[in-house]
């Protein structure tokens, strides 16, 4: 006599998995939003050993890595007014020389407007 048989504990498994990886990985802290001039820098393509589309604010002097850059503003130096949410993750290049820390930190973006 099985207690299990081979089916039920494949199901179980398949659904363990995906319950555990459903929930989102770049969960934003959305008590803080965060709004602040800045610039679009271009650091280069990630295939080319950039970093790729990055966000410099002005008044903290950060720089970070925005998941969700709209194609429009995707033009290097453009004066910008961005709101936005810190995420916990970070993006990882290999062009670091300006960034303290391992990564660069990546936030989500809320709503932007050229300056």
């Amino acid at each position: 006599m099985k207690l299990f048989n081979p089916l039920t504990f494949i199901c179980i498994l398949v659904l363990s998995l995906i319950i555990t990886f459903s929930f989102k990985k770049n969960s934003a802290d959305k008590t803080t939003l965060l709004n602040e001039d800045a610039t679009v820098i271009n650091t280069g393509s990630t295939a080319a050993d950039g970093c790729g589309w990055q966000i410099k604010t002005s008044g903290t002097d950060s720089t970070y890595s925005p998941l969700d850059l709209n194609a429009q503003y995707q033009v290097n130096n453009l004066k910008i007014h961005v709101s936005y949410h810190k995420l916990k993750t970070r993006f990882y290049c290999s062009q670091l020389t300006n960034t303290p820390g391992p990564g660069i930190a990546e936030i989500s973006i809320d709503s932007i407007k050229s300056r």
